[in-house]
């Protein structure tokens, strides 16, 4: 994988040296996961073990700089990470994303002696939780859940159904955000579940284009120990949104690794393959194909490390950039995917092929964490609100 781009000055030395020896190591360690689309969770599973026992896991919640989890996010180590993985295999990507998106909160918002109970076992790869938010009538309208929590003595009872969850069946602790009876305009919580809770149920498994395993399933009188609120109660909305909000510039790097892949295939197999007597490289069509797959990688790379560069190195609100970042990037590596299958032709659609892969893989990205609508709707309100402010 190319990486010039850590030259750029998004980044110190740490982050180059923690990404170079990334690399190495997902070049020996996931190139035999690339062609895996098993939505089984099997292979996924493995993966995130291998993370665990690398290291790499530990980088997700403490930068290249902390010795220790001291819940300071550097969002730019994600986005390597990320990338690094997604340019590796499909499945790679969904065995640290997913994870860590239900780690984010727990990290951020679970009390300590939450935070010593779950953190190491995530951290090592033997502990994996999921991220349980979406509800089969509420996807893009988060607020909408109608999974509910009432607090009996010293546990709350949760009752819903939850549907688009990765790794759902096969979590040892589940993030669940839920509707706290009793309270004015029913304040949502999250709660910190676990998988093997009485009351937890899988109600099926969701076939989809990438290898991710999502599914929905249920919770009937799920008790859950109050101390296993995270934040104050009825901080549940706030803590979803600013997970999303960190996840969503990590999202981007991992269609930029999409790109990047499609971008190095097309490249190779326009060097190699001939028609009408000469090489595809020497035609002007593909030509000028590559050179627009070219200029988006960059602006999505650009713009993938502004918005986790403004996380890490300023006190500024990252929404907005997050989802510039996000909305850009997917749509534009489905633009550079779709051109690479262009440019194999026949062999592009051939079940198996790489780009015939990341085709699939990608274009899911433009939903999930977040529609393409959604992140065009935060960037006009905060245009709006900031012009509104303005004298």
């Amino acid at each position: 994988m190319d990486l010039k781009h850590l030259s750029w000055p998004f980044f110190h030395d740490g982050h180059r040296a923690d990404a170079n020896a990334f690399e190495n190591w997902a070049s020996t360690h996931l190139q035999q996961f690339e062609s895996n689309d098993g939505g089984d969770g099997v292979a996924a599973r493995r993966i995130f073990e291998l993370l665990g026992h690398s290291g790499c896991l530990h980088k997700t919640l403490s930068g290249p700089f902390a010795a220790h989890v001291q819940a300071r996010i550097d969002l730019r180590t994600v986005c390597l990470l990320r990338e690094i993985c997604a340019h590796s295999s499909a499945i790679a990507d969904v065995a640290l994303s997913e994870p860590w998106l239900a780690a984010l909160p727990i990290a951020l918002y679970g009390s300590e002696e939450l935070r010593e109970a779950i953190l190491p076992g995530y951290l090592s790869g033997k502990l994996l939780p999921a991220f349980a938010l979406s509800e089969p009538g509420a996807g893009s309208d988060a607020a909408a859940i109608t999974t509910t929590a009432r607090l009996d003595g010293s546990h709350y009872v949760l009752n819903g159904r939850k549907t688009w969850t990765s790794n759902c069946g096969l979590a040892d602790l589940y993030v669940v955000f839920a509707r706290v009876e009793g309270t004015e305009g029913g304040d949502i919580s999250a709660f910190a579940v676990d998988g093997d809770a009485s009351g937890i149920a899988l109600e099926e498994r969701l076939s989809v284009l990438p290898p991710h395993t999502v599914g929905t399933w249920v919770l009937r009188d799920v008790r859950v120990p109050a101390d296993r609120v995270l934040g104050a109660p009825g901080d549940g909305f706030k803590i979803a949104m600013r997970a999303l909000e960190l996840f969503r510039p990590t999202v981007g790097a991992a269609v930029l690794g999409f790109a990047r892949r499609a971008m190095k295939e097309s490249v190779e197999h326009s060097l190699q393959r001939t028609a009408f007597k000469k090489p595809l490289a020497e035609h002007q069509l593909i030509q000028a194909k590559l050179a627009n797959m070219a200029v988006e990688i960059d602006a999505s790379a650009l713009l993938v490390y502004r918005a986790a560069w403004q996380h890490d190195e300023t006190a500024e609100e990252v929404a907005q950039d997050a989802a510039v970042a996000k909305y850009y990037s997917t749509e534009a590596a489905f633009r550079v995917i779709d051109q690479a299958v262009q440019i194999f032709g026949g062999l592009g659609v051939v079940r198996g092929m790489t780009v015939e892969r990341l085709y699939r893989h990608c274009r899911a990205f433009r939903i999930f964490d977040g529609t393409s609508e959604i992140q065009q709707l935060i960037i006009a309100r905060n245009i709006l609100k900031k012009a509104a402010s303005q004298p």
